[in-house]
């Protein structure tokens, strides 16, 4: 029977490095996409157009111990560097797999766009940074995101591209996903899902990711959980309305419109106000000069403030 997984004090017999004893496993989270239809959101007509919607419905128990040692003995043993081929040590049992078989097991195709870049904005003469931006910020006289684009971003920063480090800031990488999702064209996922799991091995510390996904994977090659009793996530890992509500949104009904979601305590013209007291935080833009942290601190930023900082950043990128 699963249980919610409960990290204990001795590893005795387990199979993996001392260091993975105390790293945390994030299991991944499943999207509620009828909710999302029900509320007029897009996010049930972009996730089937890329062909990630059975990925986000993936919901199966997960092995917390097996994760840790598929993570203790993974090797990217690609010679190519264009490509990845992954293995890993589970229980005696060699596994190795790519995109490709990755996309299979996880229902989901490996093509489109492999850039994957956390620091940096990809060079492609048709992907101006400023229009994507202008995507999600369209007209609007703050830096806040639409209830749907948050609600994206946070799925994007905890089950396609989780990190250690939360979903309180965005990504050029976030946004590059983001976008490509909105505008619904091809991004290799399961590549990406690959990179992301060699950079979370190769920290010292923090979270190690796709805990259902892996899982799955496991199944795939034949690997049974053994005695080990399996975890389950639980209602908290599930992107419905009452992730919303906890974001500090509300669900409004409005004649003209139908269902919308406002921001809570006076809607969108106080969310500025309000933004400091919200359970969660509005993602950021990265900003390196003393200037621009300041401005930070401050939620009202423009849009033209935005790009101006963007442009500021790239300045200090060419001189450094």
């Amino acid at each position: 029977m699963p249980k919610k997984h409960r990290p204990t004090k001795s590893h005795a017999g387990a199979k993996y490095k001392d260091c993975y004893a105390r790293r945390k496993v994030l299991c991944g989270r499943v999207v509620d996409l009828e909710f999302t239809s029900g509320d007029n959101f897009s996010l049930e007509q972009w996730f089937p157009v890329l062909g990630w919607k059975e990925y986000f419905l993936i919901n199966v128990p997960y092995c917390v111990e097996l994760v840790k040692e598929f993570y203790s003995n993974l090797l990217n043993v690609s010679g190519d560097c264009d490509n990845l081929e992954i293995k890993s040590k589970v229980s005696k049992s060699v596994i190795k797999f790519d995109d490709k078989l990755l996309g299979e097991i996880l229902s989901v195709p490996a093509v489109g766009s492999r850039f994957f870049e956390t620091k940096k904005w990809p060079e492609y003469p048709d992907l101006v940074l400023e229009d994507c931006l202008r995507v999600f910020y369209p007209n609007e006289p703050t830096n806040l995101l639409s209830a749907e684009h948050r609600l994206l971003h946070h799925i994007v920063a905890t089950h396609v591209l989780p990190t250690s480090g939360g979903h309180e800031k965005m990504s050029y990488l976030d946004l590059y996903v983001m976008w490509h999702v909105v505008i619904r064209k091809p991004l290799n996922l399961p590549y990406l899902i690959m990179k992301n799991m060699l950079r979370a091995s190769l920290k010292i510390d923090g979270a190690l990711l796709y805990g259902m996904g892996i899982t799955k994977t496991f199944s795939h090659f034949g690997i049974l959980p053994g005695n080990e009793v399996t975890s389950r996530i639980d209602v908290r890992g599930v992107y419905n309305a009452s992730s919303l509500k906890r974001m500090g949104w509300k669900r409004v009904f409005e004649t003209d419109k139908g269902i919308v979601w406002l921001p809570k305590e006076g809607g969108r013209k106080r969310r500025v106000e309000e933004e400091n007291v919200e359970e969660q935080s509005e993602p950021q833009r990265p900003r390196t000069t003393p200037a621009s942290k300041h401005a930070s601190s401050s939620n009202s930023l423009t849009l033209e403030t935005i790009l101006a900082e963007i442009k500021e950043l790239k300045r200090n990128e060419c001189f450094s």
